[in-house]
């Protein structure tokens, strides 16, 4: 996202604009800053408000457990898997065994299997998941509803929106593979890995391409990539974290030659930080579920440069994963548009101009790069973590003159790196979105109580680095932490594991009711690039902040 004249105009533009890969096009005409303000003035905030504030007001260094509990430790927070309602899950939890009878061995009386009549009924929300396992918002109590959870099935079967809830309190993550050999492979990746047979080497590797012309990549590598690089780099984060290698390929070095030889091949490191555009393909394209959230390369030479359809060789999807590769014991962060999944309807609706209601995708689901890595017969990564939907600018720069604000990005690298499980290292994104929640939401109370004049452009700002922040997601298993060899210890090698076969086929629930015409506010890309068109008037910007 991003402005074309100065701040405080009410004139200025705000930029939805991805890269398709259809056309090799930025996708939205921008609209202006004053049109979107009307419309989150006639917002009342998020319905889970009182969460968000109990977590802001009570930030301590329990995190989201309770103050008795240590969160680092499963026998204490708990560890637990959820399964909806509506399926068999025998055929999965005999796939997961591995994963399942380790985590109970590690968890104790605090693991819990989360199914049937205690599962995941269609259109629960959290706190209707929690109460009825006699949980509630707020700090976990892991005896009711452990701190890790695991949550097994699509986003069709499980939407992206019960997964934002749950991780506001507590550590989530996510699997959802087309085959039961994928998922007895990803339980028997993290079970190795847990048990020490991988010790990697304490290699981390920034992965970011600066493409010409392009002010989007151009800005994560000045606000995002030199400060995170910086940060691991001094001797102070050293120190702390035990000495890790930080390698980066940055700018024109980031090639899709070279994301393969860190993606399985002889260069795999065991962290992987990547700040790239995310491909976007347009409802009813056959690639999009198969490359949607792919990470675009320095192949791609800049909007200026390139027309037309964008080639596979400038990208890199889940199906150009090698069969021969190795990824095990990996753990990767993609800030990519799309990069974790996609949702069925625009999270970055605008709902007071109540247009034709069309989805984005013809239904919801999860990123296939990721998925292919955690489910990869020869030894997979243990998560990954990635954005819903479109990944902004504000993630890491704020507006105003603020600038470069990297404080969530180097705590969760920081805290996975000295060794913590994944689900709190990533308490500070959580923390975040909290925290903008809970302040836009005040600020809109001023403007319809005391009649608080705002700057459209700031508004709108402060509600798109809402919806941003929220999108942050596990795919894989919470718990896990990097598989590496204590400082001054031998490193033992990945070994490429022994390809698992499960009999049967993955269980599917019935169909679900169709939604209604008005049941919901989110409308189509389709929708909101005519809303630009007819606000703007011109399609000439391209994106500064928005990565899709």
């Amino acid at each position: 996202m991003m402005s074309e004249v100065d701040a405080g105009n009410q004139d200025e533009l705000i930029v939805f604009n991805g890269i398709n890969g259809a056309d090799g096009s930025y996708g939205f005409k921008p609209i202006r800053g004053s049109d979107l303000a009307k419309v989150i003035l006639g917002e009342t905030g998020p319905t889970n408000l009182n969460q968000l504030k109990f977590k802001v007001n009570n930030a301590q260094d329990h995190f989201g457990v309770r103050a008795d509990v240590d969160p680092a430790l499963l026998d204490e927070a708990g560890w637990g898997i959820i399964f909806p309602a509506n399926i068999d899950s025998e055929p999965l939890e005999d796939a997961l065994k591995e994963l399942l009878d380790w985590r109970k061995a590690e968890a104790g009386d605090l693991f819990k299997v989360f199914k049937k009549e205690k599962g995941y009924f269609p259109n629960d929300e959290a706190a209707d998941f929690l109460e009825r396992n006699g949980g509630r918002l707020g700090p976990a109590n892991p005896t009711s509803v452990p701190y890790y959870l695991l949550i097994v099935g699509s986003p069709e079967q499980i939407p992206f929106e019960f997964q934002y809830g749950l991780d506001v309190d507590y550590a989530t993550g996510r699997i959802a593979f087309s085959s039961l050999n994928e998922y007895a492979s990803y339980a028997r990746s993290v079970v190795t890995a847990e048990k020490g047979e991988v010790k990697l080497a304490r290699q981390a590797t920034i992965f970011a391409p600066q493409n010409e012309g392009d002010r989007a990549t151009m800005l994560s590598r000045s606000d995002l990539i030199d400060p995170v690089l910086d940060y691991l780099k001094k001797e102070r984060t050293q120190d702390k974290i035990g000495g890790w290698t930080v390698d980066s390929y940055l700018d024109a070095k980031a090639t899709r030659s070279q994301l393969e030889q860190l993606l399985g091949g002889d260069q795999t490191p065991a962290m992987l930080f990547t700040a790239t555009h995310g491909m976007e393909w347009p409802l009813g394209d056959p690639r999009q579920e198969r490359h949607q959230g792919a990470l675009l390369t320095a192949d791609w030479p800049g909007p200026r440069n390139h027309r037309g359809e964008i080639p596979e060789r400038m990208f890199m999807a889940g199906d150009h994963i090698s069969s021969t590769a190795n990824l095990h014991g990996m753990i990767a962060f993609f800030f990519a548009c799309y990069g974790a999944g996609t949702p069925l309807l625009d999270d970055y609706h605008l709902q007071s101009w109540k247009p034709r209601q069309m989805p984005i995708a013809s239904r919801p689901f999860l990123a296939q790069l990721p998925m292919k890595m955690l489910g990869h017969p020869k030894g997979g990564a243990l998560a990954v973590v990635g954005h819903v939907e479109r990944a902004w600018g504000y993630s890491f720069s704020w507006p105003n003159g603020v600038g470069s604000q990297t404080t969530e990005f180097e705590s969760a690298l920081f805290a996975s790196l000295s060794g913590q499980p994944l689900g709190l290292a990533l308490e500070a994104f959580g923390m975040r979105y909290a925290s903008l929640s809970t302040e836009m939401s005040e600020r809109l109370k001023k403007v319809h109580v005391a009649g608080l004049k705002i700057d459209p452009y700031e508004l709108a700002g402060d509600w798109t680095a809402v919806n941003d922040a929220r999108g942050y997601v596990i795919l894989g298993d919470p718990a896990v932490r990097p598989p590496v060899a204590a400082p001054g210890e031998a490193v033992a090698e990945r070994q490429a594991l022994e390809p698992v076969t499960v009999s049967g086929a993955v269980p599917t629930p019935p169909p679900m009711p169709a939604v209604e015409e008005g049941e919901t506010t989110a409308v189509s890309a389709t929708s909101l690039a005519e809303v630009g068109s007819s606000s703007a008037g011109s399609d000439s910007s391209q994106p500064a902040l928005e990565f899709g």
